[in-house]
C-alpha cells in the first residue's frame, strides 16, 4: 500500500544550474544531463528548461547512474514549459505530497514507469540466467600426451580451458539477452480513474493553540496540510473530512489522537482513531453518536493491557449495527473487514487484478494453491470459490481469524481453503503446510518483497509462481532469485493501482523451467 508521505535522508543543496530535461525516470522524475553528470529533477517534463537546485544526496532509487555522478533536484524556476505539462487542478499541488505527478498526463507518466520496471526486470532476468547457467563454464584442465609434470602440458591445458570458459561466457551473454528480449514489455497494462478513486487513507494531525487539524504531509517535509477535500479520495471519503475535523475537536482527549483513517468499503465507509490513551465513556458516546449520524463504522486503537500485564494496541468498534456492514468485493466473493484492515486503496484496479491472477492460476477442482500474505483473503477465496483447494499464510493473527470467517462467509469449508498465521521472513519451513506440494504460489508481500519466501521456492518447487509487488526494486532482486532456481519469467503486467504517484503495481509470472539443469 502506497503512502502519502515517505521520510528521506536530509540533503544538501548546491548552486543553482540551467538543465533541459531529456526523459522521465521511473519514478515519473524529469532526467537531465549536464558535463557528464546526471540529475533527477521532481516536477520536470521531457523537453522543459529550468533552472535546477541540485541535492546531494542518496535519492536516486531506480536510476542506472551511479550515485557519485548523480543528483537529485528541485526546479528553482520553470523557463521553458512543455506544451504537455497538465494545469494544476488542485490548490493544494504544491505543498500536499500525495500526487508528485499530477503535472503529467497520466498515459505519459505510466509509460515511465512501466519502461522503467522492463528496464529493471530486464537486467534481473539477464542475471539470474547467467547466475542459473554459471556452475556449467569449464573448469577442464585439457589434455595432452606429455608428461604428467610438462609444463607445456600445463600451458596448452590452460588455454583449452581459457577456450572453453570463454565460448561458454559468450553463449550465456547471449542467453541472457535473449531472455532479456522476451519480457521486454508487458503482456498487459491496466489503468482507470486518476480522481476519486482512492478508498482508503490515512490522515495526520496536528494541534496548534488548542485545536486539531487534518490533513496529509507536506511533499519530503513533516509539515502537516490541513485538507478539507481531496481530488483522489473517494465521493464518501471526501464528505467526511469536514465532519470529521469538527468532530475530533470536541472530544476531551483529542490530544491524544494519532492519527484517523478513512476505508470506503462497497459496504459502509470505517473511520478508525488510533489513540495513545484509552477512550472516555464520554468521547466513546461522541463517537457512537458520530457514526449514527454519518452512517459509518467507527472504532478506535487503543493500549489495552493483557492478562500477563504486557501492553498492547487492539481494536475497538464503538459505533456499528447489521445495517452498516464493511466488506469489499473480491471477484463475485464478500470480503468482510474492520475499519483498521489493509486493503487495495484502488477497487476497480484491485478487480481487474483479481481477474488476472484467477486467468493465471485458472482454479480447478485438481488444482492446490498456496497463498502467501494472504491478507482478508483478497485472492485466497476467489481462487478457492472457483474450485481449487487453498492455503492462506499471513503474519497478522487478525487477518488470519477474518480470512477463515470470510472463508465460511463465501460457503467455502476449511478442506476449500485454510489460513494459518506464520511470519514469512523468519524461520517457517518446519511448519506442516510448508511441507506440502503446491502445483500454484500466489504471493502478494509488502514493499520490502518476499526475500526468504522465494529463497524457499527452490525446496517447494512449484509448476507456477504469481507474484503482486508494488515494489519494483525488490521484485526484481526477487525475480533474480527466482530464475537462479530454475524458474523462468513467463510473462509481466503493470497494474496503475496508484495514478499520479510514482508507484505502480506490477503482476510477474514465473514458470518452472526443467531445462535449467
Amino acid at each position: 500500500m502506497v503512502s502519502f508521505y515517505k521520510s528521506e535522508k536530509k540533503a544538501t543543496a548546491l548552486k543553482a544550474i540551467e538543465l533541459q530535461c531529456e526523459s522521465l525516470d521511473i519514478q515519473g522524475r524529469g532526467v537531465c544531463k549536464k558535463d557528464g553528470m546526471v540529475y533527477f529533477v521532481d516536477n520536470l517534463m521531457p523537453g522543459e528548461k529550468a533552472r535546477v537546485v541540485p541535492v546531494a544526496n542518496n535519492a536516486i532509487a531506480g536510476s542506472l547512474a551511479s550515485k557519485d555522478k548523480a543528483f537529485s533536484g528541485n526546479v528553482s524556476k520553470l523557463l521553458e514549459a512543455s506544451c504537455d505539462r497538465r494545469a494544476q487542478d488542485c490548490p493544494l499541488q504544491n505543498q500536499c505530497g500525495g500526487c508528485p505527478l499530477e503535472h503529467l498526463p497520466q498515459d505519459m507518466s505510466l509509460k515511465a514507469k512501466v519502461e522503467g520496471v522492463a528496464s529493471l526486470l530486464a537486467k534481473s532476468v539477464a542475471q539470474g540466467t547467467i547466475a542459473s547457467k554459471s556452475t556449467k563454464v569449464s573448469s577442464s584442465k585439457g589434455s595432452s600426451k606429455l608428461g604428467r609434470n610438462s609444463t607445456i602440458k600445463q600451458v596448452l591445458a590452460k588455454k583449452q580451458a581459457d577456450a572453453k570458459n570463454t565460448a561458454r561466457n559468450k553463449e550465456l551473454v547471449e542467453l541472457s539477452k535473449q531472455a532479456a528480449s522476451a519480457i521486454a514489455t508487458p503482456s498487459f497494462c491496466i489503468s482507470g480513474d486518476e480522481i476519486n478513486y482512492r478508498r482508503a487513507c490515512r490522515l495526520a494531525v496536528k494541534a496548534d493553540h488548542g485545536k486539531i487539524y487534518l490533513g496529509f504531509r507536506e511533499g519530503k517535509a513533516q509539515d502537516l496540510v490541513p485538507v478539507d477535500h481531496c481530488k483522489v479520495l473517494t465521493a464518501r471519503n471526501n464528505a467526511l473530512l469536514e465532519p470529521l475535523r469538527v468532530l475530533v475537536n470536541t472530544l476531551e482527549g483529542k490530544k491524544n489522537i494519532g492519527h484517523v483513517e478513512l476505508l470506503d468499503t462497497d459496504g459502509a465507509v470505517g473511520v478508525l482513531l488510533r489513540m495513545t490513551k484509552n477512550v472516555s465513556s464520554g468521547d466513546e458516546e461522541r463517537l457512537a453518536k458520530f457514526g449514527l449520524e454519518q452512517g459509518v463504522v467507527v472504532s478506535v486503537l487503543e493500549p489495552f493491557k493483557q492478562l500477563d500485564d504486557t501492553e498492547v494496541v487492539r481494536e475497538r468498534v464503538i459505533s456499528q449495527d447489521n445495517e452498516r456492514e464493511l466488506y469489499v468485493m473480491s471477484h463475485d466473493c464478500k470480503i468482510a473487514c474492520s475499519p483498521s484492515s489493509f486493503v487495495q486503496v484502488n477497487g476497480a484496479m484491485n478487480k481487474a487484478m483479481i481477474e488476472q491472477v484467477l486467468k493465471e492460476v485458472a482454479p480447478s477442482q485438481d488444482k492446490k494453491v498456496l497463498d502467501l500474505f494472504s491478507g482478508l483473503g483478497n485472492f485466497a477465496i476467489p481462487i478457492a470459490k472457483a474450485g481449487a483447494k487453498v492455503v492462506g499464510i499471513d503474519i497478522v493473527s487478525d487477518m488470519v481469524r477474518r480470512a477463515n470467517e470470510n472463508a465460511q462467509l463465501n460457503n467455502i469449508d476449511s478442506e476449500q481453503a485454510r489460513f494459518f498465521v506464520a511470519d514469512l521472513e523468519e524461520a517457517f519451513e518446519s511448519q506442516l503446510w510448508a511441507k506440502d506440494q503446491y502445483d500454484v504460489v500466489v504471493m502478494d508481500p509488502g514493499r520490502m518483497g518476499a526475500k526468504r519466501s522465494v529463497g524457499y521456492m527452490s525446496k517447494l518447487k512449484p509448476q507456477k509462481i504469481v507474484m503482486i509487488s508494488c515494489n519494483p526494486l525488490a521484485a526484481s532482486r526477487d525475480t533474480t532469485a527466482l530464475i537462479s532456481s530454475n524458474y523462468k519469467l513467463e510473462s509481466w503486467g503493470a497494474i496503475d493501482m496508484f495514478p499520479r504517484t510514482a508507484h505502480l503495481e506490477i503482476m510477474l509470472v514465473f514458470t518452472r523451467d526443467d531445462s535449467k539443469k
